[in-house]
């Protein structure tokens, strides 16, 4: 069966390459060439900045030589590759309008339950523009193009294949009951001060609010989380009896998407989304099927995608000036 190749929504991705407004003092030169372009000092750098700057709470100060030099040279290989695939979609004759960057930015707006505002406000947080937004997007673009029309006749899944990789993965799908959840915990533990307690589920009500009015679960978690790892609350899957009673038993009530109200336990308040459902059979055959060619058919696009770009970089000019 032929499919359409999709991608997941890209936002973390976009956000974290898009790069903040370069700095005046970075002196341009010319990093690397690409065939007939080049990349300039000038973007590598200030793409670095951005990285550095979101991450810098993070970032131990005897790590920041190593990290930075980590991210250069992930960077200009990024950059390269974007280069090398712009220059094949001209090739192509493959091309990306205005609207249709305009039409991918509200699509994954509206999968992340985000507005332009909230977008604006985040990448200003991060030191980055909503031009750059759109150009990472309008590179996403190409490459799910690129992926269409190079990629997509040369990948096929097999029944074999599907049957294969369900018997090595069968207990994600048959074993134990498993919930994917995001979480905002507020802290405010049972025999504590009562006034903290009371604020905290004060702020919690106020926050389930925020939520119901639209604000982005992931910006409201990773508010809670000033200082730690911003994760948008992601704790991965957690299996049935696993958690605490009142809030494993919210956690499997709810379907994929959904949130829960605030949850009173022993050691404060919280609230839980529902990602996804795995094992207990909670998908029929005819689902599981399905779940099991879609994974195999990413899987292979992507690695005949690799190979494809790959054979790309061999054939052309890279020269790296770093």
């Amino acid at each position: 069966m032929m499919k359409t190749y999709r991608f997941p929504a890209l936002l973390a991705a976009l956000l974290f390459l898009a790069a903040p407004a370069p700095r005046a003092e970075i002196v341009d030169r010319i990093v690397a060439v690409v065939n007939d372009d080049v990349i300039t000092q000038y973007e590598l750098e200030s793409t670095v900045e951005g990285i550095l700057k979101r991450y810098e709470k993070n970032i131990r100060p005897e790590e920041r030589d190593r990290v930075t030099a980590e991210a250069r040279k992930a960077l200009i290989a990024r950059l390269v590759d974007d280069l090398l695939l712009r220059q094949e979609a001209k090739r192509l004759g493959i091309t990306v309008r205005e609207e249709e960057v305009a039409n991918a930015i509200q699509e994954n707006l509206k999968r992340r339950n985000m507005s332009m505002d909230d977008l604006q406000q985040t990448l200003a947080r991060e030191g980055s523009s909503l031009e750059k937004y759109r150009e990472a997007t309008r590179n996403d673009l190409i490459r799910m193009r690129i992926m269409q029309r190079e990629i997509r006749q040369r990948v096929s899944v097999t029944p074999e294949e599907i049957g294969a990789y369900y018997q090595e993965h069968r207990d994600e799908y048959e074993g134990k009951l498993r919930v994917r959840l995001q979480m905002i915990a507020l802290p405010a533990p049972e025999g504590g001060d009562p006034l903290v307690r009371e604020a905290q589920r004060a702020r919690a009500d106020a926050i389930l609010q925020r939520i119901r009015a639209g604000e982005p679960f992931e910006a409201l978690a990773n508010e809670t989380r000033q200082g730690q790892p911003q994760t948008g609350g992601d704790i991965g899957y957690v299996e049935k009896g696993s958690m605490h009673p009142s809030i494993d038993e919210a956690a499997f009530r709810l379907k994929p998407g959904e949130v829960s109200p605030v949850i009173e336990t022993p050691q404060g308040f919280a609230i839980i989304r529902a990602l996804d459902r795995r094992g207990g059979g909670s998908l029929s055959v005819k689902a599981t099927r399905e779940d099991v060619e879609d994974r195999l058919y990413r899987m292979k696009m992507e690695k005949k995608f690799e190979e494809w770009l790959a054979e790309r970089r061999q054939k052309a000019h890279i020269e790296i000036r770093l």
